[in-house]
């Protein structure tokens, strides 16, 4: 077997058969998870995938993990070896540093001294990153709504206006910094996340947001597909 560190698509083709087994699915069974997908991978696509006689386009590497419920970067990284990944003709790196900037939490790395990564291009990748922090943001903000939402239901419950009032400030406070988190998303030309109706008429009564017009509703659908 050669030494040489191997490519994300030998890995891939690996790690699909890998994690199908965890999942207990044939590549029948695979296969059907992706027609429901509205994908077209067959049986017979996945079993020369997985013998790495036929590639994988990005749109099937999505439904490939989507269909196996894993992250989309762990279908190219080997945690049970840890063997270094070829992301490059000229850069192998250890999969946990490949997985780092992968999911947008290091700049591209090279290999360093003693195997470690020298980070490279930093100034292009964070403001590329800026959308990372943007949604984050976004996403702890709407999580601490929904706590403050069910800290409110829970006041009311008890009947005490003193621990209502608190409550309601709180909600309140937390659907400024939701606010807050949307407008700067619309700030840098990022299309913010749908929100609850409830949520976006207090933000736009209370005048939360610099851009209420911005603000998108979320609403879910019903069992017949309609709003």
């Amino acid at each position: 077997m050669s030494d040489r560190p191997r490519r994300p698509s030998e890995v891939l083709a690996e790690q699909v058969k890998v994690w199908r087994d965890q999942r207990k699915l044939s590549a029948q069974g695979l296969a059907d998870r992706i027609k429901e997908l509205g994908g077209s991978l067959s049986r017979v696509a996945i079993s020369k995938i997985e013998n790495g006689d036929r590639g994988v386009s990005l749109d099937e590497w999505l439904q490939l993990a989507h269909a196996l419920a894993v992250p989309p970067p762990l279908l190219f990284i080997d945690l049970k070896t840890g063997a270094d990944i070829a992301i490059a003709p000229n850069v192998a790196l250890h999969p946990w540093l490949v997985w780092r900037w992968a999911t947008g939490q290091e700049p591209p790395l090279l290999r360093g001294a003693l195997g470690s990564g020298v980070v490279t291009r930093v100034e292009e990748y964070e403001r590329a990153r800026t959308a990372v922090h943007l949604y984050k943001h976004e996403q702890n903000a709407s999580e601490a709504v929904h706590q403050a939402l069910t800290a409110l239901r829970s006041a009311e419950y008890t009947g005490d206006s003193a621990v209502i009032a608190g409550a309601r400030s709180a909600h309140v406070k937390a659907l400024g910094e939701l606010a807050t988190a949307l407008d700067d998303m619309v700030a840098m030309d990022v299309q913010p996340p749908g929100k609850p109706r409830a949520w976006v008429e207090i933000m736009r009564e209370l005048g939360l947001s610099k851009y209420p017009d911005r603000l998108v509703i979320w609403e879910p659908k019903g069992a017949d597909g309609e709003r």
